[in-house]
């Protein structure tokens, strides 16, 4: 990954949240789906570690790794997009939009990236890795319905 994408994903993953928990009573929405969105940057963390790892171990093809990790650049640049929409107390509507977005993006990953892994076990693991994030944005898509 260069090192404009791992800035970006770094961004990502080391935004404040504290701001928007502060400005919003807990149990709403807003609060929710800013927690869901917390939880959310660690998985996708760690579906990027594990994809590394296994890139590393050399069960995942050079043009995948490159398709994998432009692809988490996505979605982490989607996730920046939903921390700014939390921030600024969108409406449930607009959260909605932006977690649709993000599931869009995850189903990407899955589809140009991982069903192309031949390894079982690394297949297996990515596998799990992604429906973990998807479990999270899941969670947070009934919090704004």
């Amino acid at each position: 990954m260069n090192r404009r994408k791992r800035a970006i994903c770094l961004a990502f993953l080391l935004l404040p949240i504290l701001p928007v928990l502060g400005g919003c009573p807990k149990g709403s929405v807003t609060h929710k789906v800013t927690v869901a969105q917390h939880n959310f940057r660690f998985a996708v963390q760690a579906f990027q570690d594990a994809e590394i790892s296994e890139f590393q171990k050399g069960f995942v093809p050079q043009d995948l790794h490159v398709k994998m990790q432009d692809a988490i650049g996505k979605v982490a640049l989607a996730g920046i997009d939903l921390d700014n929409a939390l921030a600024a107390g969108s409406p449930p509507a607009t959260l909605k939009v932006k977690l649709d977005a993000i599931y869009s993006l995850l189903d990407s990953l899955l589809n140009d990236g991982i069903l192309g892994v031949k390894n079982p076990s690394t297949k297996a693991t990515l596998e799990i890795a992604l429906d973990s994030i998807k479990a999270i944005i899941d969670g947070a898509l009934i919090q704004v319905s």
